[in-house]
């Protein structure tokens, strides 16, 4: 079972919805959700993002993703900086790697 798969059935119970609930609070059909939980479908983007928003999760959370809290900083601190500027780091980044 994926990551995503335990995820959605985590978070899913933790919201304290049923399997056709959450299918019928995204117009899905009553077996959707049961589908994904057991691996045999895979939601698109666009799905992922519904999920996770009536979930109240984020995408990232949805599919297994962990980041530490250092990660999530230097994320947010270069996502505010300037397209010049984020050029710079990825250089500087890569001249540390070699």
């Amino acid at each position: 079972m994926s990551e995503f798969a335990k995820n959605l059935r985590k978070f899913r119970k933790q919201k304290g919805y049923s399997q056709e609930k959450l299918a019928k609070a995204l117009n899905y059909g009553y077996t959707a959700i049961a589908n994904y939980e057991s691996g045999r479908n895979e939601p698109s983007l666009d799905d992922l993002i519904r999920l996770a928003e009536a979930l109240d999760v984020t995408l990232d959370e949805l599919i297994g993703m962990e980041f530490t809290t250092k990660e999530k900083e230097l994320i947010s601190f270069f996502k505010k900086l300037n397209v010049e500027n984020k050029n710079r780091i990825l250089d500087l980044i890569q001249a540390l790697q070699s």
